[in-house]
């Protein structure tokens, strides 16, 4: 989650791995091709679907805007992280140490069509302390349900559990 002055900033998962990746990065020029395989492994995308994905980290940052840059271009080579970056010690702001640590965890679902059995599956797998893999094509729906399940079970399961998920992306 991103925020701003305690405010969450309407930006998709996609975009803030990227934001991310470039930030843990800052100051080095990251190829499109490895963005590309970092945030969308597996799959066969366009540069174009990088570059909405930079306007859309560029306007939620205000990037060019009052002077500010975060996000720069590196014709025929890559993006670089521009913008100042400030690592929080453990326990300040939220940090991992902190009671109400959440992690990246996405919020619950509006709305599941179909998957109610999913869920239902998956919170008692976790209840009962069991190591929870979902496993099927892309598209299905398993970050959806995971999610979904994970708002009632312990949040150091469900953060592993959105690990796994995503090292397996």
């Amino acid at each position: 989650m991103l925020r701003r002055e305690g405010s969450q900033l309407p930006l998709g998962s996609r975009a803030l791995d990227i934001l991310v990746y470039l930030a843990v990065r800052a100051g080095e020029v990251i190829p499109k091709k490895e963005l590309i395989d970092h945030v969308w492994s597996g799959v066969a995308v366009e540069e174009g679907s990088l570059r909405v994905h930079i306007t859309a980290i560029r306007k939620v940052l205000c990037d060019g805007q009052f002077g500010n840059r975060y996000i720069t271009n590196i014709k025929g080579r890559g993006y670089s992280f521009v913008g100042t970056v400030v690592r929080l010690e453990d326990g300040e702001d939220g940090g991992s140490n902190s009671p109400n640590f959440r992690g990246r965890f996405a919020a619950r679902p509006l709305m599941l069509i179909g998957r109610e059995a999913a869920v239902s599956e998956v919170r008692n797998w976790i209840r009962q302390g069991r190591f929870v893999t979902l496993l099927g094509p892309s598209g299905v729906d398993k970050t959806t349900v995971a999610v979904a399940a994970g708002h009632d079970a312990d949040v150091r399961l469900i953060a592993a559990l959105v690990q796994a998920l995503k090292a397996r992306r």
